[in-house]
């Protein structure tokens, strides 16, 4: 596609909707500004719409403001995720006028804006416009130690930007038209970018300048000096710590925009930017300074730590901060699920199988891992089983984690689904697994994991092992992350970290229920064989694993609605070897983590770590033992705790010389090992 208007050669005769998007009552009297400004220049076939995001007091002051006005003017609140692209989103929706014009609450559009808007789209071969952003320092002005090649730290123009007429890669978010059929076959834009609330994220626009290009790539966005706005910047922003924070989140925004949109595209105009603009500015700065300008050295010094700052921020950011991979391709309805079941034989497994079997979603694979294939047990429970949908792998070697690695080398699926041999999926277990995956917009969902409770009728101990919540984490959408992404902020689902987070892991999920997207194992690793029931440890291996995702970059989704039952103990000889196997898996793990690059890290959380174990009442204790049990089995629980390095390190020669997983169709090649941080 060469235009997104081939036929049509005035498209400016349809008429222009503005958006102006708003979400605080603390910059009334600057919407007032903007409204009255873009107010005045509507004609007939215009229309204004006026964005709140989710706050519906301002909703009604705005409405009260625009009622008796003859302009046609609409106040919407935002139908989207909380933040400006969901907002400028929403008011794309409610505009049917051919051209849409996106301004700041806090912008004023300069006389003439409009038309010079109306001018520019008489060439059909524009999508797009950039136009002038002036900055209006409240008070005395600009800082003295404020770099003018910094402007767009407050959302204004700056020394270098391109001049008038020429053409960009996109404009500044703050005064910009779009052909509304074009942005709209992009998609509009991007829920992974853009400010929320006061969180200074940016480069949604920019984004949308590269997929308009790549979309019509004979289309053109160009500046207009023409089409003005003067941008306010409060005292609030004129300040150090307002620039080095904007500098640090711009350049976390570029490092998710560089996953979305490739690394060339990304920063092809910052290229530029540092390799002439910058040192064009410390040699400008630099005269000024022997001419006797001492505040020309302060704006050196804080252009070379915003430079600084923003890089840091893009490496921190890609580093530890999001997905090390880049963007992976989006989840369908469709996607094959593979569910991996690690058993020895119990009676219960029929009942597992025939759940996970049961499930609403398709297309899925069963695979039942055998890790005592010379009892012949597994295939004689299964004999009666009639389905071409499962199979059954051998895995001799002992433990959980071989087993389960067995199951993700022959795997074949994108989304890789586990449960237990005394567990019992509900029918939407794995459809809610999917639905979870296709809705992550933010492309930093690695896992999910889901609610595990018992079965209906509870004898009395396990009712106790029910309350003491060891599976279940509770009844609240949760997404756990190393740097939360503002998507899961503004939704309020970002889980809070305490002190030993992500390292204890607990309040994460359990391996019983949990679900690994494909496409992280070799970031990740698999599960760590020297872990896990049936090894020394007896434990520990699901903590490793989720730790792993989390350290990776990943986030880890936890959906309540994502239900397991499960048949917990029933009798205190075994609870009381359960208990002390989460003290030994919990620790082993640990131990493991900390003969790796996060060692010091966990080193200094030590002394806090043995207080909650050892002293009641303290604070996090519930990171490490389970207050609501017994004396009995919390005192086997902590006994665990000091036994598991040793037990770690016993596993650890048991596995010498252990081959990697088997290779075939399956996600074989991670280490049997686990985790690669």
């Amino acid at each position: 596609m060469t235009s997104p208007h081939p036929h049509d050669p005035h498209p400016h005769d349809d008429g222009i909707c503005v958006v102006i998007c708003c979400y605080t009552d603390d910059r009334m009297t600057l919407l007032t500004r903007a409204i009255d400004a873009v107010t005045a220049q509507l004609h007939p076939a215009d229309r204004l719409v006026v964005v709140t995001d989710h706050n519906d007091a301002l909703g009604d002051r705005v409405k009260t403001l625009v009622h008796d006005r003859p302009a046609r003017i609409d106040v919407v609140p935002n139908g989207q995720t909380r933040g400006l692209s969901g907002a400028r989103n929403t008011g794309l929706r409610c505009a049917t006028e051919d051209l849409v014009v996106f301004l700041d609450d806090d912008a004023v559009l300069r006389p003439g804006g409009l038309a010079d808007v109306r001018r520019a789209f008489r060439d059909p071969s524009l999508l797009a416009i950039g136009g002038r952003v002036e900055a209006a320092w409240s008070g005395i002005g600009a800082p003295g130690w404020f770099p003018d090649e910094f402007g767009w730290v407050v959302g204004c123009d700056y020394r270098g930007i391109a001049p008038d007429g020429a053409d960009i890669r996109n404009p500044i978010g703050a005064a910009m038209a779009v052909r509304r059929t074009a942005l709209v076959e992009i998609g509009g834009f991007a829920g992974e970018l853009g400010r929320v609330g006061d969180l200074p994220v940016g480069c949604e626009e920019t984004l949308m300048g590269i997929e308009l290009h790549r979309r019509f790539t004979d289309g053109r966005i160009v500046r207009r000096a023409g089409f003005a706005v003067d941008h306010s910047v409060t005292e609030s922003r004129a300040t150090l710590r307002y620039f080095l924070r904007r500098c640090l989140h711009e350049g976390r925004s570029k490092a998710v925009l560089r996953r979305m949109a490739g690394a060339t595209d990304a920063f092809s105009a910052e290229t530029s930017y540092v390799l002439r603009t910058i040192p064009t500015g410390v040699l400008r700065y630099l005269a000024q300074l022997l001419r006797g300008d001492l505040g020309a050295l302060a704006r050196v010094l804080v252009m070379v730590l915003g430079v600084a700052v923003t890089a840091a921020g893009t490496v921190s950011a890609r580093r530890g901060g999001g997905p090390v991979s880049a963007a992976r391709a989006p989840y369908t309805g469709t996607d094959t699920v593979s569910v991996v079941i690690p058993t020895i034989g119990r009676d219960l497994l029929t009942d597992t199988v025939r759940a996970v079997l049961a499930q609403d979603h398709s297309p899925i694979e069963v695979i039942v891992v055998d890790n005592r294939p010379a009892s012949g047990r597994t295939r004689q429970i299964l004999d009666d089983f009639d389905d071409p949908r499962l199979r059954v792998v051998d895995e001799p070697f002992p433990g959980i984690s071989a087993a389960r690695n067995a199951g993700i080398a022959a795997a074949t699926g994108r989304i890789i689904a586990f449960t237990d041999d005394d567990a019992q999926p509900r029918p939407d277990w794995v459809s809610t697994i999917v639905e979870t995956f296709v809705r992550d917009s933010t492309g930093t969902i690695g896992a999910v994991t889901g609610r595990v409770v018992g079965v209906e009728s509870l004898t009395e101990l396990q009712q106790m092992f029910e309350d003491a919540r060891v599976f279940d984490k509770g009844e609240d959408l949760t997404v756990w992350a190393l740097r939360p992404h503002p998507t899961h902020v503004a939704a309020g689902v970002a889980g809070e970290h305490n002190f030993f987070f992500p390292y204890t892991a607990g309040q994460l999920g359990s391996g019983n229920n949990l679900a690994l997207a494909a496409e992280i194992l070799p970031h990740t690793g698999v599960f760590d064989e020297r872990l896990g029931t049936g090894t020394p440890s007896r434990g520990g291996e699901d903590l490793d694993l989720m730790r792993s995702v989390i350290l990776s970059g990943w986030a880890i989704a936890y959906r309540p609605d994502a239900v397991v039952t499960h048949y917990h103990r029933d009798n205190m000889a075994e609870l009381r070897t359960q208990s002390y196997g989460y003290g030994t898996g919990m620790s082993a793990s640990l131990t493991k983590l900390a003969l790796s690059r996060h060692g010091l890290a966990l080193a200094w959380r030590i002394p806090a770590g043995l207080r909650a174990l050892l002293v009641p009442g303290s604070e996090n204790v519930s990171a490490f033992a389970r207050e609501q049990w017994p004396d009995e089995l919390r005192t086997l629980e902590r006994r665990g705790y000091f036994a598991g390095p040793a037990l770690f390190l016993r596993g650890h020669r048991r596995c010498r010389g252990r081959a990697m997983p088997g290779t075939g169709t399956g996600h074989a090649g991670a280490h049997p090992t686990g985790s690669t941080v």
